[in-house]
């Protein structure tokens, strides 16, 4: 029986070093991404590595609900479980943007399109065995409340507010899902990779995106690294059955009282699942 892992992100960065040593190790591993080109790349040259190994790539923008339910869609026509999701998806906007669903990119990429997969990929996840869900974000941030009145981020953005605002869904979906997914096999690890060398970057303007280039050149961990750790999260025998944990790369770390014990999660999973079924309503419509 074939071990299914799909990655968002997995044409670059953590995405990338993951799928590799994943592949190495016999599992029949999807990346997803936004790039054909890239993406064709990625699999040649892991196939090159390992040319035993399972690796297909699958289009989609992930900062899209549509897309994303049509690639969770796939997978079921496909798979009957799935048995690791790693996301990985994400880049910086140094500019509010909104995606063509309009939402704020950010919080789109970062957060609910990551909730709307796990949402949609539900009846794959702990029907065989255990499914681990690693969610690489930035656990812990300080962001205060979320104003559901603004999620498009009309007032007061800057890309690290959106950053941080995303993070802080993340805690709360990772502590939420915890809670409703007690009678399933699963395993859910928030990781926070630290600073890397990715393309997180990339939409920054020059002579910003050459700078911080430099700077993630000179403090940044390598992919091939963190590729390694998210490979330990995904394998460990020691993490199984665990329902929550919380990573600094390998070191573990708790969350503040107030993410455990808050509404707030409760609340951001019924507004993301608002989200997700007037999106998927209209795009029926069309």
């Amino acid at each position: 029986m074939s071990t299914n892992v799909l990655i968002t992100g997995g044409t670059d960065g953590i995405g990338k070093a993951s799928a590799k040593e994943l592949v190495k190790l016999g599992y029949n591993v999807i990346i997803v991404g936004n790039t054909e080109e890239k993406g064709k790349t990625v699999v040649d040259e892991i196939k090159q590595t390992t040319p035993e190994g399972h690796i297909q790539f699958w289009k989609a923008d992930l900062s899209l609900i549509l897309d994303v339910w049509r690639i969770s869609k796939l997978f079921l026509s496909k798979f009957k479980h799935l048995d690791t999701l790693i996301l990985c998806a994400f880049q910086m906007q140094p500019k509010r943007k909104l995606t063509s669903e309009g939402l704020e990119k950010t919080f789109a990429l970062y957060y609910l399109c990551r909730f709307a997969l796990i949402q949609y990929l539900d009846s794959a996840i702990g029907i065989m065995g255990e499914t681990r869900i690693i969610d690489f974000a930035t656990p812990g941030q300080n962001y205060g409340k979320i104003d559901f009145s603004d999620i498009a981020m009309e007032k007061n953005y800057s890309a690290i507010n959106a950053l941080k605002r995303g993070s802080f869904c993340n805690d709360l979906i990772a502590i939420e899902y915890s809670k409703r997914a007690v009678k399933k096999r699963v395993t859910f690890i928030l990781a926070c990779p630290g600073t890397v060398r990715t393309g997180v970057i990339n939409p920054y303007p020059q002579p910003h995106k050459s700078i911080l280039k430099v700077y993630l050149w000179l403090f940044g961990t390598s992919p091939e690294k963190l590729g390694k750790i998210s490979t330990y999260y995904a394998t460990d025998k020691s993490l199984m059955n665990s329902r929550l944990k919380i990573f600094h790369r390998k070191k573990e770390i708790k969350l503040g009282a107030s993410r455990l014990d808050s509404g707030l999660g409760q609340k951001l999973w019924e507004k993301s699942s608002q989200f997700m079924h007037e999106i998927q309503t209209k795009g029926a419509l069309h």
